[in-house]
C-alpha cells in the first residue's frame, strides 16, 4: 500500500490535475506525461518529438527508461511512490539516433486519465553546457594543461589580496627558457612541445600546492608564490628553479640541455597592483636574459619603478603637445583576400627606449588621466586618415580604433566623436571601436554610451575575445557586430588542440548572434587553413600584414 499523502501534496496534485492534451500540445518546450507505474508515455507534444527524433506513435510506445537508459532515472528518482512535487532535475537523455542531450527536467505530479502520472517539461541546456566547457577550456593551456594567463590573473589577485589581508608577502616569478627556438629548429616542434610539457610538470612538482604554475607564452611560465617570507626567500626559490635545468631532459631518446632566465617581484615590496608586479617581474626576467641567461634578477625597487613611470608620463605629456604620437595601421582581410579594414595602433617613440610599448604607457595614461587626451587624438587622427583614404574610393576602407573603458565612461565622449566625424566629413559607419571584455564590467553605463554611438552608425568589436567571460550574458544586449578572437588561441591552433575547440565554439556562437569574427595573430598558413575550415570571416596578423605607417599602405 502506498503511504498516505500530506494535505500539501494532495493540493499540489489537484492543482495540476486539470492539464489537458491541448495544454500539452501548446507548451513551447518539449514535454510529456507518463504513467508512474508502467513508465509509459500517455501524452507527448510536437516539440518533444522534434528534440528526440521519434514520431508521435513511436514516442507513445516507449517508456521513460528508453530516454534515460544509463541513469535509469525514472526508477531511481521518479518511482511511483517517491514524493516528487515540482522537482527540478539535471540529467542526460538519449535521442533516437543515440545523441546525448544534457537537459533540465521540471517534474510535477498529477492524476491523468485516472492514473497516477508525472508531468515533465524538458529544457535543453546543451548551449549552457557548451559555454561552461568553453570557459573551462579557455582557462587552461592546450599543450601543458596548466593554467593560462586568464586563470593566472585570478590566482594572482587571490594571492595578493590574501597577503594584504593577513599582512604577509606573496611572490611572482616569470621564467623564460633561453634560446628555445634552437630546440624547435634542431629537433622539431613535436620534441619542443614535449620539452615544454616536461618543464611544466617539473615546475608543478617543485612548487607547493598553494602556489600556481601557469604557461603564459610560447616558452614562458609564470609562477605565483601564495606566501613568501621575504624578498630573499623568493630569491632562494628562484635559485632552486634554476637547478631544475642543471641536468639534461630526456625526451623521446634525446638528451636536451635547457636553461632559463628568471625575474621576480614581491608583494608589497615591489608594488601592490597586480599588473605593476607582473610588469616588474617580466622586466627583471628580460634583464636576466640580456645578461646572458641562466640566471635570475629581482624587480626594481618601488622608488626606481616610480621614477621610470614619472619619466614616461612626462614623455607622454611632451609628445601630446608636440605631436610626437603617431599611428600605424595593420590590415584586416576577409578570407577571400579582400581588405576588410585597418586597425589603428598607437606608437610612442622614445629617444633611448626606441618605442615605448602600449602595454607600458596605456595603463599609466589611465592612472594619471592622460588617456582621455590620447584617446581623443587617436580618434581625430583616424578620422583624418579615413577622409584621405576614402576621398576617391568606390568601396570605402574602415578603421578600427581601440577605446579605453575610461573613455567610454565619460559623458562627453560621444559628443567628441561626433565632432571629429563632422570635422573630417566621414561616414560614421567607416569607424569601428574595439573594446575589451573588462569594459563590460560596468555594463549599464557602458551600454548607454555604446548605444548612443551606435545610433550614429559606429560599429563595435569586442577585442581579445575569449580571455574573460564576464560579457557572455551581455552580448545580445550590446550593439556589438564583431568578435576578435585573442591571438593566444590562434598561436597553437590545430585540429587536435584545445584552442581548436575554443575557436570553433567562439565562431559558432558569434555567427549565431549575427556577428562577424576576426582572428588576430595569424602568422602561419596552417592557421589560415584551419580558420577557413571553421568559417572564420576575417583575419589579421603578420602572415598577411605587419603594422606600417599609412604612407606604406597601397589601397
Amino acid at each position: 500500500m502506498p503511504p498516505k499523502r500530506s494535505r500539501q501534496e494532495q493540493a499540489r496534485v489537484r492543482k495540476t490535475s486539470h492539464i489537458t492534451p491541448i495544454l500539452v500540445a501548446s507548451n513551447p518546450l518539449p514535454m510529456w506525461i507518463y504513467d508512474v507505474e508502467s513508465l509509459r508515455f500517455l501524452e507527448v507534444n510536437e516539440h518533444a518529438t522534434h528534440l528526440y527524433g521519434y514520431t508521435q506513435e513511436e514516442f507513445l510506445s516507449l517508456t521513460v527508461n528508453d530516454l534515460f537508459p544509463e541513469s535509469d532515472l525514472s526508477k531511481a528518482e521518479h518511482g511511483p511512490y517517491t514524493k516528487l512535487i515540482d522537482i527540478e532535475q539535471k540529467t542526460v537523455s538519449t535521442t533516437k539516433d543515440g545523441t546525448l542531450i544534457p537537459v533540465k527536467l521540471h517534474v510535477s505530479e498529477l492524476r491523468y486519465r485516472g492514473k497516477q502520472a508525472r508531468y515533465v517539461v524538458v529544457e535543453d541546456v546543451t548551449e549552457m553546457h557548451s559555454v561552461q566547457e568553453l570557459v573551462r577550456l579557455a582557462h587552461h593551456d592546450d599543450l601543458t594543461g596548466l593554467p593560462n594567463r586568464i586563470l593566472l590573473k585570478q590566482r594572482m589577485a587571490e594571492s595578493f589580496n590574501a597577503a594584504k589581508k593577513n599582512g604577509r608577502r606573496a611572490g611572482l616569478i616569470c621564467l623564460d627558457l633561453d634560446r628555445f627556438k634552437q630546440i624547435n629548429d634542431w629537433y622539431g616542434h613535436a620534441i619542443g612541445d614535449e620539452c615544454l610539457k616536461e618543464v611544466g610538470s617539473t615546475l608543478v612538482r617543485r612548487m607547493r600546492g598553494m602556489d600556481t604554475v601557469a604557461r603564459t607564452g610560447g616558452e614562458e611560465f609564470t609562477l605565483v608564490l601564495a606566501e613568501v617570507e621575504s624578498v630573499e626567500a623568493a630569491e632562494v626559490v628562484a635559485k632552486a628553479l634554476l637547478q631544475i635545468f642543471s641536468s639534461p631532459l630526456e625526451v623521446e631518446g634525446h638528451s636536451i640541455s635547457l636553461s632559463a632566465s628568471i625575474g621576480m617581484s614581491v608583494f608589497p615590496d615591489h608594488g601592490t597592483d597586480d599588473s605593476v608586479l607582473w610588469r616588474s617581474a617580466d622586466a627583471a626576467m628580460y634583464r636576466a636574459k640580456r645578461a646572458g641567461g641562466n640566471r635570475h634578477a629581482m624587480a626594481a625597487s618601488i622608488t626606481t619603478v616610480m621614477s621610470e613611470n614619472i619619466g614616461i608620463e612626462n614623455h607622454m605629456r611632451e609628445n601630446l603637445s608636440s605631436g610626437g604620437f603617431h599611428l600605424q595601421y595593420q590590415t584586416q582581410y576577409f578570407m577571400s583576400g579582400q581588405i576588410r579594414g585597418m586597425e589603428a595602433l598607437i606608437r610612442l617613440p622614445h629617444g633611448s627606449l626606441g618605442f615605448v610599448s602600449p602595454d607600458r604607457f596605456i595603463p599609466l595614461a589611465e592612472e594619471n588621466g592622460l588617456i582621455h587626451n590620447i584617446g581623443k587624438w587617436v580618434i581625430q587622427e583616424a578620422c583624418r586618415q579615413l577622409m584621405i583614404w576614402n576621398r576617391d574610393r568606390e568601396v570605402p576602407v574602415c578603421i578600427a580604433v581601440n577605446v579605453s573603458p575610461l573613455q567610454l565612461m565619460r559623458d562627453d565622449f560621444a559628443d567628441e566623436v561626433r565632432e571629429a566625424i563632422l570635422e573630417f566629413g566621414i561616414d560614421p559607419t567607416w569607424l569601428e571601436m574595439e573594446i575589451t571584455e573588462r569594459a563590460i564590467l560596468n555594463f549599464d553605463e557602458i551600454a548607454k554610451r555604446m548605444i548612443s554611438l551606435a545610433n550614429l552608425g559606429i560599429r563595435f568589436a569586442i577585442d581579445d575575445f575569449g580571455t574573460g567571460y564576464s560579457s557572455l550574458q551581455h552580448l545580445q544586449r550590446l550593439p556589438v557586430s564583431t568578435l576578435k578572437i585573442d591571438r593566444s588561441f590562434i598561436q597553437r591552433l590545430s585540429e587536435s588542440s584545445r584552442s581548436y575547440s575554443i575557436v570553433k565554439a567562439i565562431i559558432a556562437m558569434g555567427h549565431s548572434l549575427q556577428m562577424q569574427i576576426v582572428s588576430e595573430g595569424v602568422e602561419v598558413e596552417d592557421q589560415m587553413r584551419v580558420l577557413r575550415k571553421l568559417h572564420c570571416d576575417s583575419v589579421q596578423g603578420f602572415l598577411l600584414s605587419r603594422p606600417v605607417d599609412p604612407e606604406a599602405i597601397s589601397l
